[in-house]
């Protein structure tokens, strides 16, 4: 079931897409795709639900949405090197610190927060 951090991006996604579908005069819009930081703490599968939700009863009530998940960037200043780093699935927020798997040194995080929408592919009104 999605909650209300889903459902409230749903929402927001929805006024993007119909706001630019309107600017362009577009009379559908046939996909989205997403990038979903995993920072976000938001489950792929409940961002769809609720977007399916949402959109019912829309112009975008048809529209697939797909998202594709994102995540942190990690690099040891002490090793000078980029480290694998993994958020679980429904992890809510960043961690308070990430130590380096080699030296223990704390690394710095970068990316993996934010909700883009990457394109959407919409069907044009004819002149």
């Amino acid at each position: 079931m999605a909650s209300m951090h889903e459902l409230a991006m749903a929402q927001q996604v929805l006024r993007v897409v119909s706001a630019e579908m309107e600017r362009r005069g577009a009379a559908a819009v046939t996909s989205i795709d997403l990038e979903l930081g995993t920072l976000e703490g938001l489950r792929e599968e409940d961002l769809v639900r609720a977007f399916q939700l949402e959109a019912t009863g829309t112009p975008l009530e048809a529209t697939v949405l797909r998202v594709r998940m994102r995540g942190p960037r990690a690099f040891c200043p002490a090793c000078g090197t980029p480290k694998p780093f993994e958020v679980s699935p429904g992890h809510h927020g960043a961690p308070a610190s990430a130590a380096c798997p080699d030296c223990g040194a704390e690394m710095d995080l970068e990316g993996g927060r934010g909700v883009t929408v990457v394109s959407a592919a919409m069907v044009l009104e004819d002149p």
